[in-house]
């Protein structure tokens, strides 16, 4: 507390026994204006929102508040004026984004023509159900899975060699049917 400048020090204003830097005043104020909401009634000063007066004090406070010149200096101040160092050539363009008729950017019509997978949430099972065969058909181009019934299933091989290249696995169907995946 030894480096701590008394310029950063400052009082509540609505109670000065409060003490604080000056960084944690906004935080203090939130709180203490909760608290004594009913006893202190404080105006906001126009230059700084942070200056909280007592309304007898508000007049003389606006006339001598030190925030006031930063505001009076750029109210009395002179505009800046172009000269030939500071201006630059018009920059002309033939495109106009705004002339163009392009239709606006739908996500579901993006996501149900490229290869994503999507999960289905809060879809009762029957919805589930049938968003999982559309999105079965969409990614693998399968048929439906009542045509794929009528096809005959793929069983396992029961040959007696233990060949680790064997062609005739059986592969368990996964809600995608990802090819790469081996069950």
């Amino acid at each position: 507390m030894d480096n701590i400048d008394s310029n950063d020090m400052v009082h509540c204003p609505y109670n000065k026994a409060h003490k604080m830097l000056r960084k944690k005043l906004q935080q203090h104020i939130l709180k203490c204006r909760v608290y004594y909401k009913d006893e202190v009634e404080l105006l906001v000063c126009p230059f700084n929102k942070a200056h909280l007066i007592p309304e007898p004090e508000y007049v003389h406070h606006t006339k001598s508040c030190i925030d006031r010149k930063i505001i009076a200096h750029y109210q009395h101040s002179a505009p800046a004026e172009l000269n030939e160092e500071t201006r630059h050539a018009k920059i002309e363009c033939e495109e106009n984004w705004d002339n163009d008729d392009v239709p606006d950017y739908d996500p579901d019509a993006y996501v149900s023509k490229a290869k994503v997978v999507r999960e289905a949430k809060g879809l009762f099972p029957a919805q589930r159900k049938a968003f999982i065969k559309e999105e079965r058909k969409r990614l693998l181009n399968e048929q439906s899975d009542e045509d794929n019934d009528n096809e005959e299933a793929p069983t396992k091989s029961t040959s007696t060699k233990t060949s680790t290249t064997s062609t005739s696995k059986s592969y368990r169907a996964t809600p995608y049917n990802i090819s790469n995946r081996r069950r």
